[in-house]
């Protein structure tokens, strides 16, 4: 007996590591043991974190644990809601299958936005670039004469430890021939350059053509009016160069869907998901793309409408219905083909739905500011503060928002920072 123990031994440990290797894949895929029945159930894990952390989780109206945590539950449809004082709630339906991990990434606004100006000598006619890095403004009440004229804000460049002090670029002074707070802007589709134009009586008066990043003397200002149909389609083709680029990562069959019935066509920030407002009635076909185990089960829209707003991600094949364009400020009436010059430089940089983050949408309903999940879902209000000519667009880093309002009478306008995280 004694030559066998060490083999006794071996196979022993063997097996004890066998088993518990085996009962570790059962635990980590989601089984518990349950005690009474002396059976190992089946049940899915669900991580729920949250941007501020430290957050109360509810499930169906009950306290269960803080943000950042991991739960095991039996597979079932819960109702999920996640708390933190001084931020809006978050909720939602989610359904919990076995032996599949279901992350939940909440993220929490301010339900008391603070305000901080970020010009302080008025923002006339202000218009927010294509990239959201830049907005253009004139200005004419500046203390300092040479002070008036037209800006340019480097939002994305601004330090995060001094969020008042601007990081601004003057392009060009006013004088008695140039008058730029009466003037309107248009950005070209790579944000370096700025067309400020004069319209008189339905028609272009002046044109000059600015760049965004140094300040110009006005003696070397040139009329560009006369050759604005050619830089604009100029614009237009590297829009659409830029787009296809974008086009091209996603499946063939929502290209082609998009290509004859959509518009306002806007990718996230991380390029998974895009925008788009449809313009007839068409069916996106199913399995475009493979499906994730942990794919969104949120209730998606195959059936597309046109007059309403649906957002496709490439990775998880999925095709959520946001909403009617009235229900997200769009004037459709802007989005028709333009009839005259003046109608299509107005038009050239509208785009009334943005992108906050990658998952989440800005726009503007009823003089609010609202922010929709990228599935449709947690439509909530931002900002119910003033602001002007529905001018309020996200920050780039996706924590603020960008308005114009002004908070004395009789005073200019001025742009302000809303911090709704």
């Amino acid at each position: 007996m004694e030559k066998y123990r060490p083999w006794l031994v071996f196979l022993a440990i063997f097996v004890f590591v066998g088993v518990g290797v085996v009962v570790a894949s059962y635990f980590l895929r989601g089984y518990r043991l349950d005690w009474r029945r002396g059976l190992l159930e089946p049940s899915g894990l669900l991580v729920v974190n949250s941007n501020p952390k430290g957050a109360s989780v509810f499930i169906n109206d009950k306290l269960v644990t803080a943000t950042d945590d991991t739960l095991n539950l039996p597979p079932n449809r819960y109702r999920l809601k996640i708390v933190k004082d001084g931020y809006l709630p978050w909720e939602k339906t989610v359904n919990v299958k076995k032996e599949i991990v279901k992350q939940i990434n909440a993220y929490l606004f301010c339900s008391t936005p603070d305000l901080k100006p970020l010009t302080f000598t008025g923002a006339i006619n202000p218009q927010l670039a294509p990239n959201g890095g830049r907005v253009v403004y004139a200005v004419a009440s500046a203390s300092a004469q040479s002070k008036n004229g037209i800006w340019v804000n480097n939002l994305s460049q601004r330090s995060p430890l001094d969020i008042v002090r601007s990081n601004s670029q003057q392009l060009t002074r006013r004088d008695n021939q140039h008058r730029w707070e009466k003037a309107h802007f248009v950005w070209s589709p790579d944000s370096q350059q700025v067309l400020a134009y004069f319209s008189r009586a339905g028609t272009v008066a002046a044109a000059y053509l600015l760049p965004a990043s140094r300040l110009i003397s006005n003696d070397q200002l040139h009329d560009v009016s006369f050759r604005l149909p050619f830089i604009l389609k100029k614009w237009r083709f590297e829009k659409n160069q830029e787009q296809r680029q974008q086009w091209a990562l996603f499946p063939e069959g929502w290209q082609k869907v998009a290509s004859k019935a959509a518009t306002l066509i806007t990718f996230s920030p991380d390029s998974e998901s895009v925008l788009y407002l449809a313009t007839r009635k068409v069916t996106l076909p199913a399995n475009l793309n493979p499906h994730p185990p942990a794919r969104s089960d949120q209730p998606e829209t195959r059936q597309i409408k046109p007059g309403y707003i649906y957002v496709y991600n490439r990775k998880e094949d999925t095709n959520f219905q946001i909403g009617s364009a009235d229900d997200l400020g769009v004037d459709q009436q802007r989005l028709q083909p333009a009839k005259t010059l003046l109608e299509t430089l107005a038009r050239f940089n509208y785009q009334p739905v943005r992108w906050l983050t990658a998952h989440h949408l800005v726009f503007i309903n009823h003089h609010q500011v609202m922010v929709v999940e990228s599935d449709g879902q947690n439509k909530q209000a931002l900002f119910n503060g003033p602001f002007i000519d529905s001018f309020a667009y996200p920050w780039p880093d996706g924590e603020k928002l960008l308005v114009l309002t002004s908070l004395f009478p009789h005073r200019p306008p001025n742009l302000y920072i809303v911090g709704i995280k």
